[in-house]
């Protein structure tokens, strides 16, 4: 980009974007460590310095990344909530929306599940806030189906971070057992109907 060209609002935020799906890229392929902040200008067709006004470090495209990933997913997830009445149905379409995750995200994500320790305070905090925001949303969801009566009374904080990493685990495993779709039925089936057998079930 040219010096002296003063971009408007929206033109940085496409410039962003840009610069974020260049980088995710870039770190699918040859993972965090390897990827540099010149290999990143480059591949955006933009000078290093141009690239340092838009984002310092890596580290800060990674997490203005996943904020912008969170706040779309999230938009979702209120529509989700304002279509679904069944709390029991608003989960499984919550977490079959967090399995759509895109393919690019995954790579960041898992590094941030290890690395996250290690960044700066500033930037914990951003993931921090914008994590605790999708949390709460599915708490609101477990907490109205435990008023309404359709789940038993229990501690929706835990029970969010369960689901949560349930999900996680189905996304991220190397020994898939079926499908994400058919996994996902069957984690939802343990975690609203747990696993003992109400004799029904023969031995």
């Amino acid at each position: 980009m040219p010096k002296g060209i003063i971009l408007t609002p929206e033109q940085q935020e496409e410039r962003r974007e840009e610069i974020i799906s260049v980088a995710l890229q870039l770190i699918e392929k040859n993972g965090f460590q390897k990827t540099s902040m010149r290999e990143i200008a480059i591949l955006a067709n933009m000078g290093k310095s141009s690239l340092y006004d838009f984002f310092k470090t890596k580290d800060e495209i990674v997490v203005y990344a996943v904020e912008k990933e969170i706040e779309e997913t999230i938009k979702k997830v209120h529509r989700i909530i304002a279509d679904e009445s069944s709390p029991e149905q608003c989960l499984r379409k919550i977490m079959l929306n967090h399995l759509g995750v895109p393919k690019q995200y995954r790579t960041v994500l898992m590094w941030l599940n290890t690395e996250s320790d290690y960044l700066e305070e500033d930037y914990r905090k951003r993931l921090k806030t914008a994590r605790y925001a999708y949390q709460d949303i599915i708490k609101s969801v477990i907490e109205n189906g435990m008023e309404s009566g359709v789940f038993r009374k229990t501690n929706a904080d835990l029970m969010t971070r369960l689901l949560i990493n349930s999900i996680i685990s189905i996304i991220y495993t190397s020994r898939p057992s079926a499908s994400p779709e058919k996994m996902l039925n069957e984690t939802m089936d343990i975690f609203l109907h747990g696993i003992m057998n109400d004799g029904d079930e023969l031995l």
